[in-house]
């Protein structure tokens, strides 16, 4: 069930998404690598745990949409990127997650803020919806700020705590197949007998 973007690398030896594809170092199809929210849910929501995750992502993209935050993309990265259960001996605790966004119309980065604190003032994110969650706003934000968000990010992310280089994932912020994605989910939660 792929979508025509790039398909999900498997875990290298490391446990890790590798960081491109093939042996060329200046391979085009590397990492963030552009996949849709059901092949994320797809390929990660292997365990109840995961699916648990990838739950609380699919409630907290819910309230970003409500808010009118349908247009950009999210990098998706941290443990549950990683083959943690066979690493470390412990399941993902959480989703990292970079939201770059395109503020809706009618609003200035300050008056979505304040019209939405519980989502961009909210300490809560983490424990309600298990995303460890960032923001980065396309509009009203100079393009040096942008570069130095996407350097920032990008360095910070694309090597474990570790020094191991990595990948990660980018899906799309509108809100197109999202309930396909929560159908799979349930799927794959009825498959194991509905335990999550």
């Amino acid at each position: 069930m792929t979508s025509g973007l790039n398909t999900i690398p498997d875990w290298n030896y490391e446990g890790v998404l590798s960081a491109r594809k093939g042996d060329d170092p200046v391979a085009g199809i590397r990492s963030p690598y552009a996949v849709s929210l059901v092949d994320l849910v797809e390929r990660f929501g292997s365990t109840p745990q995961r699916r648990l995750l990838l739950q609380g992502l699919l409630d907290f993209r819910a309230e970003l949409h409500e808010a009118g935050l349908v247009q950009g993309f999210q990098w998706v990265n941290g443990s549950f990127m990683e083959n943690v259960e066979q690493n470390d001996n412990r399941p993902p605790n959480d989703i990292d997650l970079v939201t770059f966004f395109h503020v809706p119309q009618g609003y200035t980065n300050e008056t979505l803020a304040q019209a939405f604190p519980y989502i961009f003032g909210s300490v809560d994110l983490k424990e309600k919806f298990s995303v460890d969650a960032y923001f980065v706003a396309l509009d009203q934000t100079t393009q040096e700020s942008i570069i130095e968000s996407s350097i920032y990010w990008y360095s910070l992310w694309s090597h474990t705590r570790g020094g191991i280089w990595k990948g990660y994932l980018q899906i799309d912020l509108n809100n197109s197949d999202d309930q396909q994605a929560r159908l799979l989910l349930d799927q794959q939660d009825d498959g194991e007998g509905g335990q999550a």
